[in-house]
Formats: structure tokens, sequence, C-alpha cells
């Protein structure tokens, strides 16, 4: 491969401004990736969140059937304004910059791998969104619409820090919870008041016994907000939730645990609200997925990289496949660290094994007639 020319291509692309919620940014991203693919690839933009957050598939031939499912996502987690004040730089083996381990680097990986094969007698598709970092929910549909015909998936976010690629993942549900009372004087008519925030402390309480490490279940209120002064009765209260598992049955707890709360308030008189704001189910090893990991064990070996697999906390698009049927393995992006800070890293050492390795295994299922 052209190291250069990717090395040029990744300064490009670390250096716009492209938080998820920077239209101009995802849009330009998008936009260079789409020129690039269009010559030899059948490219087609969907305008998701009116044109906020496009979604950009690639497939090599026309065909709704899909053998082999690549994604990534062009969006990062930071802010607009981050790239002014730290662009990209290169020292050594070590480059950083906003996104450039998550995950502009596995982006740019996965179109080169995907150009290998991009001749012969299977289904390819590049799928590329840029609402990966809010849980993808534009780009939801358009994820699932595609994985429900596709055989395989790989997944090019970055690996771990210790090289480690990704198996299984624990599925996540957002919840905002709001709680509508009624204003009164705290003094003089605090029984005319209906308190918004004594009912959403009473919510906290319960649902937060839901949480049990024990068996890995995680649920956190990371947002709460309310009132407006200590001399008032408020009237209105908001918290924000996610709950963490492997398994399904827990989402489905959470559910009914505030079915109840809500059909059983504390304080007379309260209005809840509740709106689910991001899900994402667990991934779980499946016959498929097994059959993957397998050929990446065996083409590692051959190639003399080493590495183990994790079963990941945190999400990835991934997520939305593997329920579906399809083989996923996730994390076969390069190595580096820190995401989400100003701390990340890539180690561009090691982008060309990494590719290698994922080329390897397509050539190996190609052979096999896996695919």
């Amino acid at each position: 491969m052209d190291m250069k020319k990717f090395l040029i291509d990744l300064e490009r692309l670390v250096n716009i401004d492209c938080g998820s919620n920077v239209p101009k940014g995802v849009q330009e991203v998008t936009e260079i990736f789409k020129k690039e693919l269009e010559k030899d690839w059948i490219v087609e933009v969907y305008p998701q969140n009116d044109g906020k957050n496009p979604v950009l598939v690639a497939k090599n031939r026309d065909s709704e059937d899909v053998d082999l499912m690549f994604l990534g996502h062009n969006d990062t987690v930071f802010p607009r304004g981050t790239v002014p004040t730290w662009s990209y730089k290169l020292e050594g083996n070590i480059a950083t910059g906003a996104g450039v381990y998550d995950m502009k680097s596995g982006v740019l990986s996965m179109v080169e791998v995907a150009k290998e094969f991009k001749d012969e007698d299977i289904t390819i598709a590049l799928v590329m969104n840029t609402d990966e970092e809010i849980s993808s929910i534009h780009s939801r549909p358009i994820i699932e619409k595609i994985g429900a015909k596709a055989k395989y998936a790989m997944i090019f976010e970055p690996a771990r820090k210790n090289g480690n690629a990704v198996i299984e993942r624990k599925g996540l549900v957002k919840y905002q919870v709001e709680f509508f009372g009624k204003a009164s004087h705290a003094g003089n008519y605090p029984q005319e008041g209906v308190n918004a925030i004594v009912e959403a402390a009473h919510w906290v309480g319960e649902i937060s016994k839901l949480h049990n490490w024990d068996i890995k279940n995680s649920l956190n209120v990371g947002l709460i907000e309310g009132g407006s002064g200590v001399n008032i009765v408020p009237d209105y209260a908001c918290f924000k939730f996610e709950g963490r598992s492997h398994q399904v049955e827990f989402f489905e707890t959470i559910r009914e645990t505030m079915k109840k709360l809500q059909e059983n308030p504390k304080v007379e008189g309260i209005k809840v609200k509740i709106k689910e704001i991001g899900y994402r189910p667990p991934l779980v090893l499946n016959n498929k997925s097994a059959l993957l990991r397998d050929l990446f064990d065996e083409s590692k070996k051959e190639i003399g990289i080493r590495y183990d697999w994790e079963v990941a906390g945190g999400c990835s698009d991934g997520n939305f496949l593997g329920i579906l049927g399809v083989g996923v393995v996730d994390a076969v992006g390069p190595v580096g660290g820190e995401a989400h800070s100003k701390n990340e890293y890539l180690d561009i050492s090691t982008v060309e094994e990494r590719i290698n390795l994922a080329k390897s295994v397509v050539r190996k299922m190609i052979d096999r007639k896996i695919i």
C-alpha cells in the first residue's frame, strides 16, 4: 500500500472539524470519500437529519444481497472549534489530532481493504455514517436495512490500546425522564405545590437499584436538573440515564420498572414523560462471528501479529448487526489509545499490518467459498 498517501489523506481528514453536531464538517468528509469512491463504486449518499448527518453507502456491484459489509464512522466526539486548537501532528510513529484514532485511520483502512477486492465475484458494501458518536440515531435504519441482507461484517473501529480486537459488546439504552409538577411558594403555600424534584429523586433511587456489577449490568444516572430557587416548590425536573448489559432482558426490566414508577407516583399530581434517546442491542457471539474470529486468528498467526479478543462494555454500530444474524468482528482498525480525549493518539506502525490482516481474512473467505 501507499503509506505516504495514507498519511496525507489522514492529515487532511483529521484537520476537518467534524464532530457529530458539526454539519459542515461531516458533510465535507463525506464528500471527500464520495468523490474518491464514485470513480469505481456505486455510491449513494443518504441525507439523514435533513442532510446534517449524511450516510455514504458504496457497493462494488448493484445487489441488495451483501457478502461483506465494512462499517465505519466519519464523525468525532469533539465539539465545534476543536481542530483550530488541536490539529494533526506526527512525531515518529505517533500521530495525534481529533479523531486520528477514533476513527479516521479506521475508515481509510477499510477503504484500502475494500479496493483490493472490488473486482472479485462478491458484493461488498462500505457504510460510513456521521452520527455514531451520538448513538447513530439517524443512520441506524440504513445500517439495519443493509445488515439485514449481509452475511458478514468487519467493523473498523480502532483496536484497543493493547492491540486487542472486540468480539462481543454490551448493549446500551439511554432515557430522558421529565417530571412536570406545580410551582408554589415554599414558605407560604407549600401544600399547593407538586414537587417535581422529589418525584425525580424517588425515581433515581429506585432505578439505580437495577445496577448490579456482579452480573455486569450497569445503570448510571449521568445528568439531572430542576428547580429555580430553594424558596419555590419546583414544577420541573429532568434526568438522563443509561443502562448497559449483555442481556436484552435487562432493558426490559428497566422499561418495566419505569412503567411501575409512572403508575404509582410518590408525589400526587405529578406528570411524567419518558423518552428513549438511544439504543443499541448487545453484540453477542454467533456461529458466523466465531468463524470470522477463527479466520482472523489463523491469519494473524501467519502474519505474526499477537493480540487477543475482548468483550467490551462500550458500543459500536456493530451492535446493530449481530442481532440480525450477521457474522461480526469489531475493532479491526489500527492500534492507538485515549479516544474521546485530547490525549488521543494513533500508532501508525500498526496501520499496514492491520490492513494486511483484514485483506488476508477476506482472501480466505473468498478462496474457501465462505462468501
